[in-house]
């Protein structure tokens, strides 16, 4: 009973929301009459068909690239929200079933200057939509260079035992969702990941919106 009555307050919440700050009926990319990304705009992004070890729904350009920006930088939430609905297609396509999901954390520092983080967010309404557990037990202990002008070998070394659990105790022998928002060399996600099993996970699906060409 108390799971429904939260469930309705967030519903409640986010009507609320969308009465004081209506959504925009243009598309985010191309400014034509359509919420959110219109069909055109969505078909010129490039689907990753691959089946890695990491699943991405495309590759980090064009339109794709454009939401991921605007939602990171820009706090645009209806491209943040265009970008689970991508996740949420790609769960479903996947048929994953997991126990609850868990999520990148960001730097006390790129908190500071984006006030939230993206890769939480994502992870927040996966988990209202799938209806399990979003676990925050993955935190940054070690103070890292940004990832992105660093080389491939220097990424690894740059973020090894950048990360810590909270608690074991949401992990142990639970199936997890992660979620990064992109993927690039995959070395903060392996981290991630590497800390996860020690920490008994009996598996672990890794999901990202885009994924680099680099």
């Amino acid at each position: 009973m108390g799971k429904r009555i939260i469930e309705l307050l967030i519903t409640l919440k986010d009507e609320i929301l969308d009465i004081i700050y209506p959504p925009k009926n243009t598309c985010i990319i191309c400014e034509n009459e359509f919420a959110g990304i219109c069909p055109i705009c969505e078909g010129k992004i490039q689907r990753v068909k691959d089946d890695d070890e990491i699943l991405s729904y495309g590759y980090y350009s064009g339109v794709l690239k454009k939401l991921v920006l605007e939602f990171k930088y820009k706090k645009n939430f209806i491209a943040g929200n265009v970008l689970v609905e991508f996740l949420y297609e790609l769960i479903d396509k996947k048929n994953i079933k997991i126990d609850a999901i868990v999520f990148i954390p960001s730097s006390k520092k790129a908190l500071k200057e984006r006030g939230f983080n993206q890769c939480e967010y994502l992870a927040k309404e996966i988990s209202k939509k799938l209806r399990v557990n979003l676990y925050k037990d993955i935190i940054k202990v070690k103070n890292t260079k940004e990832q992105k002008l660093l080389s491939k070998e220097d990424r690894y070394k740059n973020i090894k035992d950048a990360f810590a659990l909270k608690s074991e105790k949401n992990i142990k022998n639970k199936h997890l969702l992660l979620i990064d928002d992109v993927i690039t060399t995959g070395a903060t996600l392996y981290e991630c990941e590497k800390l996860l099993k020690k920490s008994g996970a009996s598996s672990i699906k890794i999901l990202t919106v885009a994924k680099s060409y680099i």
